[in-house]
């Protein structure tokens, strides 16, 4: 048999140790309620990335001309048009574009601010270059894959002698867009980076991010500042964005290119 002394230890330390579990518990209790009333801070929660881009080739469907939201635009005088389809490439869907003395693109609207992201991130990838394209002749202007990105523009800021290129233009192409456009092109002869004004149309900057020497045949990615890349091209800051398009042309030189795109997005510049 237990003795007395004994049994009234044990009784004891049940008792210290049911007022030491209720006091805890009375403690997360009362944690928990100032959370809940903002009196602490809850535990981190991750922040969402912030991302804007147009409807993603990867999303599909197979065999379709472009997903929802991209539409098809010619050229006036332009004979033939550029063939766009969706493809399988290893596991993704991307974009194929096969152009035979042919030239067209495909437009996607869009609102983006440049001052919250401003890096435009894409993949591409090309078989050849054209051996006769010259994009400083305006009968030889082609590039086996351009990325236009369109911003807004106001007449009422325009010198006088951009008024006069915009009616000028307006006059040669129809009636065309208020905007100014970077056009981001896979060029077969003038170095990387260098920004080049368009030989037919006007308030359209054209930026060499691939050359010949880019390797052929495999997927290529980049990212550019698209703001800084305005400055450049205008010498001032950009509105915001109000579409991208893409594009492979060869009406000038008669030649043949097949060239794949991969998703297009637009990211802060601490997410490059």
């Amino acid at each position: 048999m237990i003795s007395t002394n004994l049994f009234s230890v044990l009784r004891a330390t049940c008792v210290i140790g049911v007022f030491a579990a209720a006091l805890a518990l009375t403690a997360f209790d009362a944690s928990a309620a100032k959370r809940r009333a903002g009196h602490a801070p809850a535990p981190a929660a991750a922040q969402p990335r912030l991302i804007a881009r147009p409807t993603p080739f990867s999303s599909g469907p197979l065999a379709a001309t472009a997903p929802p939201g991209w539409a098809v635009q010619t050229q006036p005088k332009v004979e033939h048009q550029t063939f766009y389809d969706l493809v399988n490439d290893g596991g993704t869907i991307v974009l194929r574009a096969r152009a035979d003395g042919s030239a067209s693109s495909l437009r996607h609207g869009m609102f983006v601010d440049p001052k919250q992201t401003p890096v435009m991130r894409w993949r591409w990838r090309t078989e050849r270059m054209l051996q006769g394209a010259d994009l400083t002749d305006s009968d030889r202007d082609d590039q086996v894959a351009r990325i236009y990105v369109y911003f807004e523009r106001s007449e009422d800021a325009m010198t006088l002698k951009e008024r006069a290129r915009f009616k000028l233009g307006r006059a040669r192409h129809g009636k065309q867009q208020l905007s100014a456009a970077l056009c981001y092109v896979w060029d077969n002869r003038h170095p990387v980076d260098s920004i080049h004004e368009s030989a037919e149309t006007p308030f359209v900057a054209l930026v060499v991010a691939a050359n010949g020497d880019t390797p052929l045949g495999k997927w290529v990615s980049f990212k550019r500042d698209v703001t800084e890349d305005y400055r450049r091209a205008f010498n001032t800051d950009p509105k915001r964005i109000i579409g991208v398009a893409v594009s492979v042309d060869t009406d000038g030189t008669g030649e043949t290119a097949t060239t794949w795109f991969g998703d297009i997005d637009f990211v802060p510049a601490t997410q490059r």
